[in-house]
């Protein structure tokens, strides 16, 4: 099982779930998230001072999966949350040792 990550941008969100439901994934986690990278920096005015602001919004999306539906799921995240534009997100994958179900107990892709 592999834990797959995006961060993407927030109006991308819907098609990004849409296209992961449609391709047959049953949960993932979803957070606001705030971070950097190469995109240029926003000029903002606030009470007539004048800053650049570092910080970007985006969602995270995370969700476990099979490791046969790994490439699967990134190409379904990429095409359905990205853009042309520079900072349309990341993708990574990560091993995931164990996995459990809190109510029942149900453990490795059962617990999926």
């Amino acid at each position: 099982m592999r834990l797959v990550t995006a961060i993407l941008r927030p109006h991308r969100i819907d098609d990004v779930r849409t296209a992961l439901e449609t391709f047959g994934i049953q949960g993932m986690t979803v957070s606001q998230v705030t971070g950097f990278g190469i995109e240029l920096w926003r000029t903002q005015t606030y009470r007539g001072q004048t800053f650049h602001d570092e910080s970007v919004s985006a969602v995270r999306v995370e969700c476990v999966v099979a490791d046969c539906d790994v490439e699967d799921v990134i190409e379904v995240i990429r095409r359905s949350g990205g853009s042309a534009a520079s900072g349309a997100g990341k993708i990574w994958v990560l091993p995931v040792d164990a996995i459990a179900r809190v109510r029942t107990g149900e453990r490795g892709p059962d617990a999926l």
